[in-house]
């Protein structure tokens, strides 16, 4: 019978307290890196603020959940853990296709979707207004295009679909097909029944033609390109504010020059929901005015206690805009601060109307622009 192999051992003295040496220091790594702050850095990393350390329990209710609250305090400053993080969220992902947030989807080749604010559910037609809902949504809208015309001021309602209705076929296979409209869909249609005289532009179809010969959406982002937003977007609500204001003139592509952009992970919000923002990066088109620019200031200030921005430029004969916004009109705030005189734009924080900040604005026109995801939001009251 073949005795077993032997294991060789190491005899050598100095070979032994090397082994010992580094033994002890990736022993000790972690604590130094912890008090040294190194690799820990969790709200750059994940986007969120870390734990804080819990007060010492007071009541048996408080001893039994401090070990958890602890706990999740030492996670958050564990030494090197955001390098630890990134690559267990690099094997996850990148190797093994499985996401690392509840929040966001994988799709095909290399696309990312956003699972929040029922999202997918919108582009499956799983997620609906009910009848009361819709025509309230549309009763209020209405009511504050109304109040803006006895004003003189007319406004634009913009709608900007989701990511996943775009770009539908790249959304993996588990998602299925979609079992009915959606509720842009719903409003779009329920708006012509009605024979409705609201103001509303739905950029879908749009977007929709516009992608066979551009990307219109970023890959590892919930947001539209630059080049989606300025090619399709723009010229569509400028269009329809020079018919308001036939002296106006917008820009043209053709007076821009156009650059490419490499965004870095930590500017692509779904990278970075699944930590990956350090090695995540993604290419698109800039565009910027040729030869000497018309803007002059950008200012945030406060009107009628709402915080705005006030975008100034140097071009007379152009109309004064009152410009609601979420993050999707961030892609074209240079054409934007080119475009106006003055624009005053704020964000409409669940879909809210300011009549306060109106009557301070005094604007000749209001464009009220959200993307898809808000049509979850109850329309609040007036």
């Amino acid at each position: 019978m073949n005795a077993a192999p032997q294991i060789p051992l190491v005899r050598d003295p100095l070979v032994q307290r090397i082994c010992v040496g580094l033994f002890i220091l990736l022993m000790m790594l972690p604590g130094i890196g912890q008090i040294a702050g190194i690799g820990c850095n969790v709200k750059a990393f994940e986007m969120r603020e870390p734990h804080v350390l819990p007060a010492w329990p007071q009541t048996a209710a408080n001893w039994v959940a401090w070990p958890g609250k602890f706990e999740a305090w030492l996670n958050d400053r564990f030494g090197f853990r955001n390098p630890l993080v990134l690559a267990n969220n690099t094997i996850r992902v990148r190797i093994l296709k499985t996401s690392t947030s509840s929040s966001v989807v994988l799709g095909r080749h290399g696309w990312l979707f956003y699972t929040g604010e029922r999202s997918i559910e919108q582009a499956r037609g799983l997620d609906r207004f009910t009848p009361e809902e819709l025509d309230r949504w549309i009763d209020v809208m209405e009511a504050r295009q109304r109040w803006l015309a006895e004003r003189g001021i007319p406004m634009l309602v913009v709608a900007v679909p989701n990511k996943e209705r775009v770009y539908r076929e790249e959304l993996p296979a588990w998602i299925g097909q979609s079992h009915g409209e959606s509720r842009l869909d719903q409003l779009s249609l329920r708006l012509r029944e009605r024979q409705s005289r609201l103001d509303f532009m739905d950029l879908t179809p749009g977007l929709l033609a516009a992608k066979a010969t551009r990307q219109v959406f970023l890959k590892a982002d919930t947001h539209w390109t630059i080049e989606g937003a300025f090619t399709v977007a723009y010229p569509a609500i400028m269009g329809w504010i020079q018919a308001k204001f036939p002296p106006f003139v917008p820009l043209m592509e053709s007076n821009m020059k156009r650059k490419w952009y490499v965004r870095p992970g930590s500017d692509l919000d779904l990278a970075r929901m699944l930590g990956l923002a350090q090695i995540s990066h993604e290419g698109e088109w800039k565009f910027k005015l040729e030869g000497l620019g018309h803007f002059k200031s950008n200012t945030r200030t406060t009107i009628a206690g709402v915080d705005v921005d006030v975008l100034r430029a140097d071009r007379s004969g152009t109309p004064k805009v009152l410009w609601y916004r979420d993050s999707f009109t961030i892609s074209v705030y240079p054409q934007l601060a080119e475009t106006f005189g003055e624009a005053v734009i704020v964000e409409h924080r669940g879909l809210q109307f300011d009549r306060p900040l109106v009557e301070a604005c005094r604007p000749d026109v209001v464009v009220y622009q959200f993307v898809e995801r808000f049509l979850t939001v109850p329309m609040p009251a007036e």
